[in-house]
């Protein structure tokens, strides 16, 4: 049984142009998120983000919560269902997938009959997975993540064809771009809804990849000055990025402000991604990794 949705988007963006009736040379990305997932359209011709809308599935509580995967995978069933628009043809489709169950294997050590493995070393692997992995060649690294089965199996039968990538992939090879213009060593913080995943870099060089959960405020700090601590850098000199659910009136910001020196957001609004008439440049920074998975090689 589909369990019902609410319509109405939590928040919707459109290029006054846009056409639900002609998508054929647009870029589909997907994001989900235990909390919930998120469509954009990003026409192939020009780069341009022309349409985006996300959806928020509450989170449940307490001993329900083992059932939130489940929960997710049904209301996406739904939408898609009652959603044509998103079962026409498209160039492609990139599905981001947002959970903690990561971990990277430099590529001379990767061995595709151990994936299993290097992820359970790193993470009690839930029942109902299945286990898989994105190669990210520029950093000769191997992404292994997992998956909620009856996910996964609803996007291949829904697409004829489509890329799965795990949101770490899409923000630790788009970061590495960026990083290129900064040659110092930097950090950069994606916020979810209680959730963060931190990549650093010093150089070129990929120097820290993990995510954490926090409630509070000072948890948050706590995590990002650990990094600093354990690599070495100043927080009065090296800068720190944001995107994701963060902007400059959130307590989150005004906390990192305290102890950080170089407050930065990131912006998947930029010379490779530019967007359209109506869609303002917050989206860039909330919506980054969605925007930004069409690019990733």
């Amino acid at each position: 049984m589909l369990l019902p949705i609410n319509s109405k988007a939590t928040a919707y963006y459109s290029d006054r142009d846009y056409h639900s009736d002609n998508t054929k040379n647009n870029r589909l990305s997907i994001q989900l998120r235990l909390d919930g997932f998120s469509f954009a359209q990003i026409d192939s011709l020009t780069s341009k983000l022309i349409q985006l809308e996300d959806f928020d599935v509450p989170l449940m509580l307490g001993d329900e919560s083992v059932f939130q995967n489940e929960k997710i995978t049904l209301r996406l069933e739904a939408y898609l269902k009652d959603n044509p628009i998103y079962t026409a043809a498209v160039q492609s489709v990139d599905v981001v997938l947002d959970n903690c169950l990561f971990t990277l294997v430099p590529e001379q050590l990767f061995d595709p009959n151990q994936q299993e493995d290097y992820l359970k070393f790193a993470h009690q692997l839930p029942e109902n997975h299945i286990v898989k992995n994105n190669f990210v060649a520029k950093l000769g690294i191997q992404n292994i993540f997992a998956i909620y089965a009856p996910l996964y199996f609803l996007l291949s039968d829904h697409f004829k064809s489509y890329r799965l990538l795990h949101l770490s992939t899409v923000f630790i090879q788009q970061t590495f771009l960026f990083q290129q213009t900064q040659k110092e060593a930097t950090v950069y913080v994606e916020i979810g809804n209680g959730s963060m995943l931190i990549v650093a870099f010093d150089g070129n060089r990929l120097v820290y990849s993990n995510s954490f959960k926090f409630k509070e405020k000072e948890d948050f700090i706590y995590f990002i000055l650990l990094v600093y601590n354990q690599l070495y850098f100043s927080p009065e000199k090296t800068p720190l990025y944001f995107s994701g659910n963060i902007n400059r009136s959130s307590p989150l910001y005004a906390i990192a402000y305290q102890y950080i020196g170089k407050l930065e957001f990131l912006n998947a609004k930029s010379n490779r991604v530019a967007f359209g008439n109506d869609i303002p440049d917050k989206v860039g920074t909330q919506y980054f990794n969605l925007i930004q998975a069409f690019l990733c090689e």
